[in-house]
């Protein structure tokens, strides 16, 4: 075994000890979520779980490209949030993809639909765990505690309210063996957020 091999090899028992999840198993889920929507793989993976500015992001450099996409994770910042093992990262990226999937859409709301881009992809999220048996009950939790919103993410009632909508959504196309593809849930997504635009529209006022 070479020296870059050992290290790979002490790394991955580290991270897997600290925060559940090896370095591969990282790589391995967000290969997955990239599965999920149809899309290629980012152009880089950076791990910022040492980096003290670290964070689990997207990086769009150019929104008509995917080949110079960057997605980064950080699983200190995951394990604060009760990410500690393979479904609930997968997950998370789940929304991560979603914005790759969608940066180049405009989404209608304030702020060029900043609001409207998270809750897509947190919708996203639960449309997958349903069709796929994931477990995201610790990340809706999570999402709950998110309260008062801000300029860049929604409030947490609305986030929860979007990615439990998208476990329906997912769960009743399954229990009927006809799961859609990405674009027909976006408009059930559209279709939702339609219907309760009052209660959106006051949740952005108080921000926007």
């Amino acid at each position: 075994m070479v020296l870059t091999d050992v290290r790979a090899f002490v790394k991955n028992l580290l991270y897997k000890s600290k925060y559940g999840l090896t370095e591969e198993e990282c790589i391995k889920g967000i290969q997955s979520a990239c599965d999920f929507f149809g899309i290629p793989m980012p152009r880089t993976i950076e791990d910022m779980t040492s980096n003290p500015e670290g964070e689990t992001m997207f990086k769009n450099w150019d929104r008509d490209r995917m080949d110079d996409d960057v997605l980064c994770f950080d699983l200190q910042q995951l394990k604060g949030l009760g990410v500690n093992n393979y479904t609930g990262f997968t997950a998370v990226f789940t929304h991560e993809c979603a914005h790759r999937y969608f940066q180049n859409r405009l989404l209608p709301g304030p702020d060029f639909g900043q609001w409207e881009g998270e809750l897509v992809a947190d919708y996203f999220m639960g449309v997958r765990a349903a069709l796929e048996g994931q477990d995201i009950s610790l990340i809706l939790s999570e999402l709950m505690k998110q309260s008062t919103g801000s300029g860049t993410h929604p409030t947490g009632k609305l986030r929860w309210e979007y990615a439990t909508y998208g476990k329906q959504e997912g769960y009743m196309h399954i229990m009927h063996r006809k799961p859609l593809d990405i674009e027909e849930y976006f408009q059930l997504f559209l279709e939702y957020r339609q219907r309760h635009i009052d209660d959106l529209r006051k949740a952005e006022l108080r921000v926007y």
